[in-house]
């Protein structure tokens, strides 16, 4: 039987998990930033994304883009509140909602695809919640790559 730890040190395999197992609208517990080291690229495993929680105690959702650039963005969909850093990044260079498959463009915070799925995939609703995404975007975070972590940058 394995152990579960808690807390920064944590391992991604056991947070990985268990935000798995919970809807993606509960609290879970995300990476804990230190300082503005958010996290260390080599973390964000095949989803390429993580949730992360600064020392000021903003959630977000933090990545790294199929060409290398990497982001970090608001961590709540516009759409039913599920929390992005459970989701992933697309080979398109999207973060896709773990829920719904609504897509967000992380370097303008604007939603590009509405809501997928039998209903919510209903195209008028789609296209609605998809304009509600473009008039209240994810708040974007400037970042960089530096010593194999992804920072924020002052500013």
């Amino acid at each position: 039987m394995s152990e579960e730890r808690r807390g920064p040190d944590r391992d991604d395999a056991v947070s990985a998990d268990r935000s798995g197992v919970l809807p993606p609208v509960l609290p879970a517990d995300p990476i804990r930033a230190r300082g503005r080291r958010l996290v260390e690229v080599s973390r964000l495993g095949d989803r390429r994304v993580v949730e992360v929680r600064t020392e000021d105690g903003v959630d977000l959702a933090v990545g790294m883009l199929p060409d290398g650039t990497p982001f970090a963005v608001g961590n709540v969909c516009r759409h039913q509140l599920a929390k992005l850093g459970r989701g992933r990044v697309t080979d398109r260079g999207c973060l896709e909602c773990p829920w719904h498959r609504a897509e967000y463009d992380v370097r303008t915070g604007k939603m590009v695809t509405g809501p997928q799925g039998m209903i919510f995939g209903f195209p008028p609703y789609s296209a609605a919640v998809r304009a509600i995404g473009s008039l209240v975007p994810l708040s974007t975070r400037r970042v960089s790559l530096l010593d194999g972590w992804i920072c924020l940058v002052d500013g």
